[in-house]
C-alpha cells in the first residue's frame, strides 16, 4: 500500500461570513492511496476551528504512514486510533475505497447500502445585510431548504423575516456558529416562528451550553460544534435534539456509522454535514447522510473549483453518478 498527502488552497466563490469569522478559502487535504493496481482518492478541509488546515493534516498523514502496517485491514484498524480530525477522516475514506476495491464491491455495499439515492440538502446563505440574503436566497430557485448563518445581531430578526418573505416556499433552518446568548435566543423565538423556521443549529458557544438543559424550545436545537465525536454525545442528549455529524470533527465514515447509531438510541435526531470541502471531501458524507433526518452537503455550491466527478444538484438535491465510486485500476504508482 502506498499513500500520499498533499495540501491545496481552494477558494470560496465569495467570501462567507459566518458568527465571528469570514471564509475566503480552505486550505484541504488531499490523499491518494494505491494497493495493487487500485488507486483512490481522498480529500478534507478539516476543523478550522480547531486549528486544522491542509498542511497540518498533511504532516498528520505523513506521520501516520511511517509505521502504518501495509495490509489493509491493519491498517483500517490503526487508522482508527488517529485523533479525530481531517487527516483521519481522509485516510479513513482511502481504506474504504481500497478494501471495497479488493473485495470488488461498490464501497456502499460495505455500509449495507444496495444503492445511493439522492438526498435533500440545505444551502447555505452567509449573514450579510437582510435584502442582500434575500436576494441570495431567490438566486437558488431550485433550493427546496436553506440555511441561513446568523451572527448574534440587532439585524437577525430582519435577516429571518426578509428570507422567509423572499423564499416563502423553503424549508427553513438557521445556525449562529456559537454567536448568540441566551437572552438572543429567546427574543428570537418569536420572529422564529412566525417565520416557520424548522432548525436552530448551536445558538449558544459550546463551553456555554448547559444553560440549554432543562430549556424547552418549540424548535429543534441541534448541536454542531458541540457534537465532536461519541465521547461528546451523553451531554449533546440532555440539551439537544438533533445532531449535527460531520466527518471531519468525528475521524470518518467508521466513526460517524456508529455515531449516528448511537444517537438514535439517544432519541435525537440526526443531521449529517460538512465542514467545506468539494465534491471529494463529501463522498463519504454522502453514504453517511443515507441515514439522515436532514442534510447540508451544499460545499460544493460554495466552492470556486470543483473535483471530478462532482456532485450533482438537482431540484434541491444531491446526487452522484455511480461512476464517481467507481475505483481506478492503473499499473502504475501513485503520482503526486
Amino acid at each position: 500500500m502506498e499513500i500520499l498527502a498533499s495540501a491545496q488552497d481552494i477558494l470560496f466563490k465569495q467570501p462567507l461570513a459566518i458568527a465571528g469569522r469570514v471564509l475566503s478559502g480552505q486550505c484541504v487535504l488531499s490523499v491518494d492511496g494505491r494497493s495493487g493496481r487500485h488507486v483512490v482518492h481522498a480529500e478534507a478541509a478539516g476543523v478550522f476551528y480547531r486549528g486544522e488546515d491542509g498542511q497540518g493534516m498533511k504532516q498528520d498523514i505523513q506521520a501516520m504512514c511511517d509505521w502504518l502496517p501495509r495490509d489493509l485491514l491493519g491498517a483500517w484498524r490503526e487508522v482508527q486510533k488517529m485523533p479525530a480530525g481531517g487527516a483521519r477522516n481522509a485516510l479513513d475514506w482511502v481504506l474504504w475505497q481500497l478494501v471495497a476495491a479488493q473485495r470488488g464491491e461498490p464501497v456502499y455495499r460495505m455500509a449495507f447500502l444496495p444503492s445511493l439515492r439522492p438526498l435533500l440538502t440545505m444551502v447555505t446563505l452567509g449573514v450579510d445585510e437582510p435584502q442582500c440574503m434575500a436576494a441570495a436566497a431567490r438566486s437558488h430557485p431550485s433550493a427546496k431548504a436553506l440555511k441561513l448563518k446568523l451572527c448574534g445581531d440587532e439585524l437577525d430578526i430582519e435577516r429571518v423575516s426578509a428570507v422567509r418573505s423572499a423564499r416563502p416556499d423553503v424549508t427553513l433552518s438557521i445556525d449562529a456558529n456559537e454567536g448568540w446568548s441566551m437572552a438572543h435566543l429567546e427574543r428570537m423565538m418569536g420572529v422564529l416562528l412566525a417565520s416557520r423556521v424548522a432548525l436552530i443549529e448551536q445558538p449558544l458557544p459550546a463551553a456555554n451550553d448547559r444553560d440549554l438543559e432543562g430549556y424547552f424550545s418549540p424548535i429543534p436545537i441541534a448541536a454542531d460544534e458541540s457534537l465532536q465525536t461519541i465521547e461528546d454525545l451523553h451531554q449533546v442528549a440532555q440539551r439537544y435534539q438533533v445532531a449535527n455529524i460531520k466527518l471531519d470533527k468525528c475521524g470518518g465514515l467508521s466513526a460517524a456509522m456508529l455515531l449516528i447509531r448511537a444517537a438514535r438510541e439517544r432519541g435525537l435526531k440526526v443531521m449529517v454535514g460538512c465542514m467545506g470541502g468539494r465534491s471529494r471531501a463529501i463522498q463519504p458524507a454522502f453514504i453517511a447522510a443515507q441515514w439522515a433526518d436532514m442534510v447540508d452537503l451544499d460545499s460544493p455550491l460554495l466552492m470556486a473549483s470543483d473535483t471530478t466527478p462532482a456532485a450533482t444538484y438537482a431540484d434541491g438535491y444531491i446526487g452522484f453518478e455511480e461512476t464517481a465510486f467507481a475505483i481506478e485500476n492503473k499499473r502504475t504508482a501513485v503520482v503526486g
